[in-house]
This record gives structure tokens, sequence and C-alpha cells, in this order.
């Protein structure tokens, strides 16, 4: 593991700035002791640095520092459609626990993946919410969704296609043949035109 990785890793976990003494102590990586690591923690585009006070600090895609900035941030999002989990893991240390949070107070609607992780975040609006008949929510329950292997298949199989691609024959360009100068050979029948060479033009002596 690089250093550079051990101080974003560890800057990333931190809330607040962390100083050079901090970051030294904390990660194990004294950062003073190697110019071409100060470079690029100072330009690297993930990490704020505070030239007056000497700190650094991460700087994730979104500011979230609870689950409060998270539910704001999906309010905002909401016409966007819903947000992937792995682009606002970096935002936030306690995520996971803000989303689990959130999704139990029914705030938040969450598709997980087949390991029980949180993949997309939707803000739950309620106006959107209708009621549905228990009848109608236990025949949605017992369909049987096709694994993302076996869904071509069952599409295919049901009539219906994911997509359909129009390949495109790409016809060649005939190749225009050069033509080339060639001396003629002519055979001379009449020896009167012995003499003459006619692959030239004709021009009679004056």
């Amino acid at each position: 593991m690089s250093q550079l990785y051990t101080v974003i890793q560890f800057l990333k976990d931190c809330e607040s700035p962390q100083s050079v003494v901090s970051i030294a102590s904390r990660s194990k990586v004294d950062i003073q002791k190697s110019q071409t690591l100060w470079d690029k923690l100072v330009n690297n585009d993930k990490i704020e640095y505070d030239p007056i006070n000497r700190t650094f600090a991460y700087k994730p895609a979104y500011q979230i520092k609870s689950k409060e900035d998270l539910l704001d941030l999906l309010i905002k999002k909401r016409d966007e459609g819903g947000m992937d989990y792995k682009d606002l893991k970096d935002s936030y240390a306690k995520l996971g626990d803000a989303v689990e949070e959130l999704a139990n107070e029914g705030q938040i609607l969450v598709i997980r993946n087949k390991d029980g992780n949180p993949r997309v975040l939707f803000y739950n609006d309620m106006q959107y919410n209708t009621p549905v008949e228990e009848e109608f929510r236990s025949m949605w329950a017992k369909i049987r969704i096709p694994d993302e292997t076996d869904l071509p298949k069952a599409l295919e199989n049901a009539g219906l296609k994911t997509m359909e691609v129009f390949e495109k024959k790409v016809v060649s360009e005939p190749k225009l043949k050069r033509s080339k100068t060639r001396n003629r050979k002519f055979k001379i029948t009449n020896t009167h035109l012995a003499n003459i060479d006619l692959s030239k033009d004709y021009v009679p002596n004056k």
C-alpha cells in the first residue's frame, strides 16, 4: 500500500482537517520527509490544503455530514432519479448507518444488491405513495425476477428483446486503377514505315 493512498484513506475517514503532526502520528506517514509525497497531496483534486494552517482535508464530491444532509441531497436530486450509493460512499464515513436509518423511517427507498448492500437511493416522496390492496402486494411479491445473466433469455422466451443492434455494412469503395504508360510495340508490316516511330506524334520534316 503506497503512502499516498494511506494518507488519503486516513483523511477520508476524518470529519475535520488534519495537521501534519496529526497525519504523522495517526497514519504513521510523515509527509514532511518526502517532497514528492507532499506535492502529490497538495495538488490532488480530492485533497484540500490550507497553506495558512498547514492542514489537509478530504474533499468529497458531496458535502454530507449527517443523515439529514443525505436526505436533503436526495430531495434536491429527486427529479434526476436515484443516486448511486457508490458515488456517495466517500462523502460520509457513516453513510451506511444513515441509509439504514432513513430507510427504516420510510424517508428513502433503497434498491439493493444480492448481498443486501445498498445500490441506488431514492427519496420517498409521500405524495406518490398510493395505497395498494394486500392481494396485489402478495401477487407482486410472488413474481420471480430472473437473474441478470438469465434476463436476456427470459425476455427472448417472452417474445421481447433487450435491444436491437443494426449492423451497418461498410461498402468499400472500388479502387481506381491507375493507368500505366506503356510503350506500345507495333509490328511494322509496311516497309515504308520502318524508320518512323509510331509511338510519337508525327511531325513532318520541313
